[in-house]
């Protein structure tokens, strides 16, 4: 399986209040030098690595549809070849007007940072776009006939998640009908604006009610949760992602992105302005590595595929330790988290036992859940 490959794009034209990623502001400025460091460090990268081509690639950030089609093109020709899946994020207010235009530099996926749709809790999250525009987003990706995903958060105190909910479910059950749905629960990061107004800090119960919620009303409208936060119809998971739970390789070119080759993991320097001088002065930007041991990629890789549709072995998990109703056997000698076991997954993740499966047996395990359907 060839490696996928991660490009950080670290522009913002705001940074949202929940928001502790590399990104800025206030450096736009800067965009071209930028693009000529990530192609240079794309070319170095990929030449290291024997130019083995990209399974997928995936353009995150940051907001990558900041970039104009000229400088994506100019990033992108060298390295979509034959890759299966190449999505973008976007935001709505970003979105090209005619999303079909990503397909002329390779782009075949959009994900929308949606977030809600309400404009109560966009202004809570300090997002700058209006449910209006992420509509008229989601319209024009329809209309584009290409594959897409809708980023959501939930859990803000204060928030409306019966309302929210009731918005997801028109959304999948009407003509737009995205492939895929993004869930995720709402991180207060130290340092953030949001960090500061606890009367914002999620509200557990109300967010476990509204992850059970969520999963009823995208299960009935034919969206699998194949993912902890992640829910597609058929056809529709991320690619790149998937490789990611299933412990597969990638590089991670741009400030502060991260690479996973050959059991080390490595991370650039993140500051975009120091990267590139970085890149100049050494043709190098890695700011730290660190080589996992066999018992690590054992157990992080047990983990990751514990989030999955995919499960885990049987013999992995102390199953009398767990309480009936978190988990499922799946009758090949899987196991698989219930609704209610992915809510505590970093809890079941601690029964697992390492020493009843072998790193080799993982690999087959991980190998027999590879095929994502997704291209």
């Amino acid at each position: 399986m060839r490696p996928g490959l991660y490009i950080h794009v670290p522009f913002c034209t705001s940074r949202c209040d929940y928001c502790a990623f590399a990104t800025w502001s206030d450096r736009f400025d800067f965009m071209d030098e930028y693009v000529d460091a990530l192609c240079a460090e794309i070319a170095s990268r990929s030449a290291e690595m024997g130019n083995p081509g990209f399974e997928t690639v995936y353009l995150g950030g940051g907001t990558p549809s900041l970039l104009s089609f000229a400088q994506l093109e100019r990033i992108l020709a060298p390295v979509v070849g034959d890759a299966a899946e190449v999505t973008i994020e976007a935001n709505p207010e970003s979105l090209a007007p005619d999303p079909m235009r990503y397909s002329e530099v390779g782009i075949n996926r959009v994900s929308l940072g949606v977030q809600s749709l309400s404009d109560r809790e966009l202004t809570l999250l300090g997002r700058h776009h209006r449910a209006a525009e992420a509509e008229s987003a989601i319209a024009r990706l329809r209309d584009a006939r290409l594959r897409f995903s809708t980023d959501f958060i939930f859990g803000v105190g204060g928030g409306e998640p019966e309302r929210m909910l009731e918005e997801i479910e028109g959304l999948v059950t009407a003509g737009a009908q995205p492939g895929h749905i993004s869930a995720y629960g709402l991180i207060v990061e130290p340092g953030t604006p949001l960090a500061e107004r606890p009367e914002l800090f999620p509200d557990e119960d109300r967010a476990v009610d509204f992850y059970l919620g969520l999963d009823g009303v995208l299960s009935r409208a034919g969206l699998e949760c194949y993912e902890v936060s992640n829910f597609a119809r058929p056809g529709e998971r991320s690619a790149h992602n998937w490789a990611y739970w299933m412990q597969g390789e990638y590089l991670g070119v741009g400030p502060s992105a991260h690479s996973f080759l050959h059991g080390v993991r490595s991370w650039n320097v993140r500051d975009s302005y120091r990267w590139a001088k970085a890149l100049a002065a050494r043709g190098d930007a890695t700011a730290g590595s660190e080589r996992l041991s066999e018992r690590q990629l054992l157990f992080e890789g047990l983990s990751l595929a514990l989030r999955t549709s995919l499960g885990v072995p049987e013999a992995a998990l102390d199953l009398e330790a767990i309480p009936q109703g978190l988990y499922s056997r799946t009758g090949d000698g899987r196991v698989v988290l219930t609704v209610q076991g992915r809510l505590v997954h970093s809890a079941v993740s601690l029964l697992l036992e390492e020493d009843t499966v072998s790193l080799e047996e993982l690999r087959r395990h991980q190998s027999a859940g590879g095929d994502t359907d997704a291209a």
